[in-house]
């Protein structure tokens, strides 16, 4: 169905979609906490406040499928908070799928400004309504919310004062308070909203009276009496961000729209788009800094005068300004991974439900911060290897009681900082992996020999599971196990200047640890000179850097080596990996990590560091193995950006005997 929305509530609507979608996006984490622990009261209460608030934005909104569904979820977890009902698995699945549609529907109407028709949503409504009535929601088709009182009015006896409409709307709505008929009011159409009634419960409201105190005989227990008051209290103060201010009154609700007040004071929303052109102008900042410097140096050496002097001072403050300027603006870029992390929970319920596995997830340092663009691509790799852990690591609750370990197993996803990377890891504690069953998986799919494979080490053939086709799965499920996957992980962390580490103990668990920059935009790199060439390698995959001796040199069969205290690590010339003529005149040699590995690269030059910015090169030439990008230096030319895993994966074979 088509949604009108008129152009005045345009920016209503845009404020309501992203707080909507940060109320579904805390609400996956927030009920699967609450399956595990059904009788955290705060943590009902927070779910009820996030549904109360959608409800009350879309019924500002008439966006009525979206009120339909929130309203009856809010019902449930208002029952649950008080006792009425008991939450159960198959009463999850359905709050789950509910929770599905609304963020379905909202997506829609922010890419099309449609929604789902009611006949959509019918199945759904009847199987919310079921379970509000207390009935199977699998087998039952529930009909509508009826919003008939189950007491008579003659059950019924009102104080004095009280109008007809004020009686039937309490009748109507026997489990609202005031503030929440008044909501109700609020949240019907126009044509059929008793306008008169309002300012008679804003004055009991201001009066500070309730349901109860406007009726005669009325002998609640005192514990539902107590929750209701609770409940008064907690709705009041939503009321006044659902209700426009003009209905809303009372010192509990001036109170609540100060805080809000306050609040939107203190934080705004920036269009994405503003920030990146924010930090490309920054990055161009940057680049004009180097070439100053590099001038400024050149100026210095021919000329030392009072003038020249100044200009350096002046120069050596413009460099701090500009590295704060630069820090400042990466800072805005930088979320927190709880982005991402926030989705696993309500995966590895479902996953672990159809699978039949019985699983618990710890997620740590959620609060770690990383370059937006980072934290985008990172979402699909995460997935794939929670995934893994899930059908591949952890054992049914049989097998796992069999070898003695508890029937739950573990998944712990976490991140924290190290230098300037990030490291996100995936940990279990289910069956581990294999090495010898990866080798002769290996070896049938013909990627190396039984030779090869004899002489490879455990952290060597870990590293065949992310060659493209791989799979350890006896057989094809729609979880895992089709060769796919894996490689798509590998590629795309080593695409963000990334690596991967994998640590497994048989029958114990397994570790993967995905090391990352904090940001793709702006890095440090080591300047290399090549065949009259300058080329930048980012600093974070540089280990070491020492003399070229040729006594260090070792000819091991048809392969060359750096002898390096006592440890021989193959050499490669930056010569020979770029295919270009070599002079072999060599003065440095690069120690680099590529994977498990340190490679030793020998080069002509060395010109030092240098914080440089990653231009892209375009579509026509993104696919130039090897180049990450490009840059200018401080004297004004491109330089060319080195990916060293993508010069060297021609020679993996060579490097860990696997066959390409």
């Amino acid at each position: 169905m088509k949604v009108e929305i008129p152009e005045e509530l345009q920016e209503i609507l845009e404020e309501f979609l992203v707080e909507a979608e940060e109320i579904l996006e805390n609400l996956d984490q927030d009920l699967v906490d609450l399956e595990s622990n059904p009788e955290d009261k705060e943590l009902l209460n927070k779910i009820f406040r996030g549904m109360h608030t959608l409800k009350g934005g879309a019924g500002f909104l008439n966006l009525t499928p979206v009120v339909e569904i929130a309203h009856r979820i809010e019902d449930i977890f208002n029952k649950l908070r008080n006792d009425e009902m008991t939450l159960t698995p198959e009463i999850m699945d359905v709050i789950l799928e509910g929770i599905d549609k609304l963020k379905e529907a909202l997506q829609m109407l922010k890419e099309s400004q449609e929604l789902p028709d009611m006949e959509e949503i019918e199945e759904l409504l009847s199987r919310l309504d079921a379970v509000l009535k207390g009935e199977s929601p699998a087998s039952q088709e529930g009909e509508k919310e009826k919003s008939i009182s189950p007491k008579e009015e003659g059950e019924v006896e009102f104080v004095e004062g009280i109008s007809d409409k004020l009686k039937e709307l309490i009748l109507k709505y026997p489990d609202k308070d005031l503030a929440g008929i008044l909501e109700e009011i609020i949240l019907m159409p126009p044509d059929k909203r008793p306008m008169d009634v309002i300012p008679e419960i804003e004055k009991l409201i201001e009066e500070g009276k309730d349901v109860k105190d406007l009726i005669k005989k009325k002998e609640p227990e005192p514990q539902k009496e107590e929750e209701r008051e609770e409940k008064s209290e907690k709705e009041k103060e939503q009321k006044t961000t659902a209700v426009p201010a003009s209905s809303t009154s009372g010192s509990k609700s001036k109170t609540a729209s100060k805080k809000a007040e306050k609040k939107s004071s203190e934080t705004i929303r920036v269009d994405v788009e503003r920030v990146e052109n924010l930090m490309n102008l920054v990055g161009e900042i940057v680049l004009d800094r180097n070439r100053i410097l590099r001038v400024t140096q050149d100026v210095e050496k021919e000329c030392r005068t009072e003038a020249v002097e100044k200009l350096v001072e002046a120069v050596t403050s413009l460099d701090r300004t500009v590295s704060d300027l630069q820090v400042a603006v990466m800072k805005l870029r930088m979320q927190p991974i709880k982005k991402i992390f926030s989705k696993f929970p309500r995966l590895v319920r479902d996953l672990a439900r159809k699978l039949n596995k019985k699983v618990q997830l710890i997620i740590e340092g959620e609060d770690t911060e990383l370059d937006r663009s980072i934290l985008d691509k990172l979402e699909d790799p995460l997935i794939h290897l929670v995934r893994n852990a899930l059908d591949h690591g952890i054992e049914p609750p049989e097998e796992r009681i069999a070898r003695g370990k508890p029937e739950v197993g573990t998944i712990r996803l976490f991140a924290y900082h190290e230098g300037d990377h990030i490291v996100v890891g995936i940990q279990d504690d289910g069956r581990g992996i294999d090495p010898e069953k990866v080798k002769r998986k290996a070896i049938e799919k013909g990627l190396i020999t039984p030779e090869q494979a004899a002489q490879m080490s455990d952290k060597e053939a870990y590293e065949l599971i992310f060659l493209p086709g791989f799979s350890t799965a006896d057989k094809v499920s729609d979880v895992s196990g089709r060769g796919v996957g894996m490689d798509v992980v590998a590629s795309t962390i080593h695409s963000l200047r990334g690596s991967i580490e994998i640590d497994s103990e048989l029958g114990k668990g397994t570790t993967i640890l995905l090391k990352l920059p904090l940001t793709v935009a702006i890095i440090r790199t080591l300047m290399l000179g090549c065949n009259g060439q300058v080329y930048a390698v980012p600093l974070h995959s540089v280990v070491e850097i020492v003399r070229y001796q040729e006594d260090q040199v070792k000819d091991v069969g048809s392969f060359r080596s750096f002898m390096l205290r006592d440890e021989v690590l193959p050499l490669f010339s930056l010569n020979e990996l770029l295919e270009v003529p070599d002079n072999n005149e060599k003065a440095f040699v690069v120690i680099v990590k590529v994977g498990e590995k340190l490679i030793a690269v020998s080069i002509e030059k060395l010109f030092g560091e240098e914080e440089i910015v990653i231009k892209s090169l375009g579509e026509l030439l993104s696919d130039i193995p090897g180049i990450a990008g490009a840059t200018i230096a401080g004297d004004g030319r491109v330089v060319l950006i080195l990916d060293l895993n993508s010069l060297l994966s021609d020679y993996r074979t060579k490097l860990i005997g696997v066959k390409k």
